[in-house]
């Protein structure tokens, strides 16, 4: 998604693009259930999407806005943040990852395919981030100004270039469980705390939604063994009553990792999205984050050209990785006061969420940061 988004945008600048995509999504079909990895969308990157052209091609398949976010340990002390607090229709979008990717893959070839070369089926053999070559598994070779590596979290042009990591496991996984419910919701987002993690509910297009449910490897075995009839039974006792009847469609299981890039660029080759950093998804800002580090970097792009490599790579670092680590921070702050169960930090979590609920200019201004919409122009 970072990487097609980037090619586009350096596309509208006039640059010709090699976009290398070892294998590109299957093609949406209106029929098929929704998929498991799915990103909510801040309107920052809604804005972005739709500068790039990609927006109208997303809106042609399927999204669900979603205007209302609560979150909670006790009923007793929920917080909940709407749009209409910001004056907004919504707080943003769940799309599929799969259908982001079609819709900026759609742009590029009814747009862009003048500027932007599609390499697939084929895989990365050696970057040379010194001269810009990339040669590929079939032995073709690519000669390019700038090297973008926006290839994920265990990212082979981050390698290539010898840059180094920190970070950690958190020692849980987000076991994600595609639902469809027997009845309907409102476009309301939730999240439970727990001692032993978050339980979360997506809401998707028609009556299917998304749970997540944080948990340590144990009771990710037992979700991946169970049979559906075993996990509804476990769900239903995890989660809070309010989650209602549904079937199970399908399961999976991301480990949940920590990792920040020692520096973001080196030679001709710059880092973005999970290349550069993998946050915890427990506010959903994880591709978020990769979006707002495609805005900065067009940006300077378009300011510095290729002709001074230094000064567009400097001024981007310096603009986003404190940025990335600030809210890096912040998730691991948020889940380090919740995933325990020592009585007076729970006392406490519970009066600030209640506090939060009430906090008028200060919530206000947490839920633009969250939208994006602080830092728009930035």
């Amino acid at each position: 998604m970072v990487g097609a988004a980037t090619a586009i945008g350096c596309a509208q600048q006039g640059y010709s693009v090699c976009l290398i995509e070892p294998n590109p999504p299957s093609p949406y079909e209106p029929q098929q259930a929704p998929d498991l990895r799915v990103s909510a969308i801040n309107m920052h990157s809604v804005e972005l999407l739709k500068q790039l052209g990609v927006w109208s091609h997303i809106t042609q398949m399927r999204l669900t806005p979603y205007n209302g976010l609560e979150c909670w340990e006790q009923e007793t002390a929920k917080t909940r943040f709407d749009a209409a607090d910001v004056n907004y229709p919504q707080l943003g979008y769940f799309i599929e990852n799969r259908l982001l990717q079609i819709a900026l893959l759609e742009q590029i070839s009814q747009t862009f395919m003048d500027n932007v070369t599609l390499v697939s089926n084929t895989s990365v053999k050696i970057i040379d981030v010194e001269t810009g070559e990339v040669e590929l598994d079939d032995s073709q070779t690519i000669k390019a100004a700038l090297i973008i590596g926006a290839d994920g979290a265990n990212s082979q042009v981050r390698k290539a270039a010898g840059i180094g990591v920190t970070g950690w496991r958190y020692g849980q996984n987000a076991n994600v469980i595609s639902v469809k419910m027997h009845q309907s919701f409102d476009p309301v987002t939730w999240q439970q705390f727990t001692p032993t993690g978050p339980l979360a509910f997506l809401p998707m297009h028609e009556k299917f939604a998304s749970l997540v449910w944080y948990a340590d490897q144990s009771t990710t075995d037992f979700i991946k063994s169970a049979s559906n009839a075993e996990l509804m039974t476990a769900i239903k006792q995890a989660f809070p009553k309010q989650l209602g009847d549904f079937d199970i469609l399908d399961k999976a299981y991301f480990p949940l990792i920590r990792s920040h890039a020692n520096q973001y660029y080196s030679g001709k080759a710059l880092l973005l999205g999970d290349a550069a950093h993998t946050i915890n998804p427990l506010a959903g800002q994880g591709v978020n984050l990769g979006f707002k580090d495609v805005s900065c970097f067009l940006n300077y792009l378009e300011k510095y050209g290729v002709s001074d490599v230094s000064s567009l790579y400097s001024r981007y670092q310096r603009n986003r990785k404190p940025q990335n680590l600030l809210m890096m921070s912040a998730m691991d702050l948020i889940y380090a006061t919740f995933s325990n169960n020592i009585t007076p930090i729970k006392v406490m979590r519970n009066l600030g969420l209640k506090v939060a609920d009430s906090a008028g200019l200060l919530k206000v201004g947490v839920l633009k940061y969250a939208m994006g919409l602080a830092s728009l122009k930035e």
